[in-house]
């Protein structure tokens, strides 16, 4: 797994100028641009939160063995795979978010057309685009986003794990060869060996291999008991024992077949929308049997949702904003920024809840402005929420 990346900052410093007192930055959305002043502008985005789910899925494979149908005869064994299996299982689901700039949220800021070497203007951007600071440099440390990116498979053991034989796959056959020869009035009976070599059929090679564990079971029960006249130390036994123990594991597999898992890690990607929170929106589908599917109704399986619980904490305070802008509708504003809101995010699988998490969610809270002016302003970049604010001395503002 990657490490979250520490994002580079672009420090954009402009000299901008005035006629005397206090610099008046405008700031406004890009829609209500005009195209003659473009030149004039500086553009800074505020970030809207993406939701990240990482779902973890356990694949299982079940494979016979290939003595499974003499496991019973020669051993005994009734716990014994039979026939080829695959399944799979959703064992783990995470949910994380990270932030990028909101397309519906980009303003720009208007510069003074009047020119004093005294004044100066500096604004931080982040790579992206998002705000981060007015007339006060920003700490990059502070700035973390991004999720790691990675794909992580377990590891299923070959079929060389049934590649164990005590002995070669021939035998020898001998076979009696009777001829009666004539001899004048007498008739002689010979008889001639004849050896060969033949494959050895099924049942044989695992009556073979059982024997071969009931050996190993007889030494492991010998190694314990004492009955070997040297004297091992206890290391040297317990080293032995655990040897003997794995062969007749492995030899066991012949006849009750294996069982490997592997893990295999998915992402999807989820934008949250304020007016469509009340809607379950598929993520994926999920089978016991094919595992993952794509999201459309007729890939099968079961629906895996993700739906979201606003907090509704910035309903009254959007209400009173709005009568605000209407009040004031034609006077300039300052810089634009966000008061998120919180929201419990639901995964389910069907009906039933696989996950839950509680993260601020930017675009479910609200966007104003601070008034016009050249402020020392400070913005949390992941959220474009207010840090601090405050005034700069010596614009015209002698004791300020």
């Amino acid at each position: 797994m990657k490490k979250s990346s520490v994002f580079a900052v672009l420090a954009a410093m402009l000299l901008i100028t005035a006629c005397g007192s206090k610099v008046m930055l405008q700031s406004g959305h890009v829609t209500g641009m005009e195209a003659e002043d473009a030149g004039k502008r500086m553009y800074y985005a505020l970030p809207r939160t993406v939701v990240a789910i990482d779902v973890e899925v356990t694949q299982t494979v079940k494979k016979p063995g290939p003595y499974a149908a003499y496991a019973e005869r020669y051993l005994g064994l009734d716990d014994v795979i039979f026939s080829p299996e695959i399944s799979y299982e959703v064992s783990k689901v995470s949910i994380n978010g990270y932030a990028e700039p909101d397309p519906e949220h980009v303003y720009y800021v208007v510069f003074p057309e009047d020119e004093d070497e005294k004044e100066s203007f500096y604004m931080s951007l982040t790579e992206e685009g998002l705000i981060a600071s007015v007339n006060r440099e920003f700490d990059t440390e502070e700035f973390q986003f991004g999720l790691s990116e990675s794909t992580d498979y377990g590891y299923f053991g070959s079929d060389a794990t049934f590649n164990y034989f005590i002995d070669t796959n021939l035998k020898e056959q001998v076979d009696t060869v009777i001829e009666h020869v004539r001899m004048d009035t007498i008739t002689v009976q010979r008889q001639t060996l004849r050896r060969s070599w033949v494959e050895k059929g099924e049942e044989l090679r695992a009556s073979e291999v059982a024997e071969y564990i009931l050996e190993i079971r007889e030494k492991k029960f010998d190694l314990i008991s004492g009955f070997q006249e040297i004297n091992y130390s206890k290391e040297a036994l317990e080293y032995m024992y655990s040897e003997m123990d794995q062969l007749e594991s492995d030899y066991l597999d012949l006849f009750t077949g294996i069982t490997a898992s592997q893990t295999i890690n998915y992402r999807f990607i989820h934008t949250p929308e304020k007016d469509r929170t009340d809607i379950r929106h598929t993520l994926f589908r999920f089978s016991r049997d094919e595992g993952v599917l794509p999201a459309h109704d007729d890939a099968g399986g079961t629906p895996v949702t993700i739906a979201y619980q606003r907090s509704h904490a910035t309903d009254d305070l959007e209400g009173q904003i709005r009568e605000t802008r209407q009040e004031r509708r034609r006077s300039a504003t300052g810089f634009h920024y966000r008061i998120p809101e919180y929201a419990n995010l639901l995964i389910h699988t069907g009906t039933e809840k696989r996950a839950e998490a509680r993260m601020q969610v930017n675009q479910f809270g609200i966007v104003t402005s601070l008034p016009p002016g050249q402020d020392t302003i400070e913005f949390y970049p992941n959220t474009g929420s207010l840090k601090s604010v405050g005034r700069l001395k010596g614009n015209g503002d002698d004791n300020d």
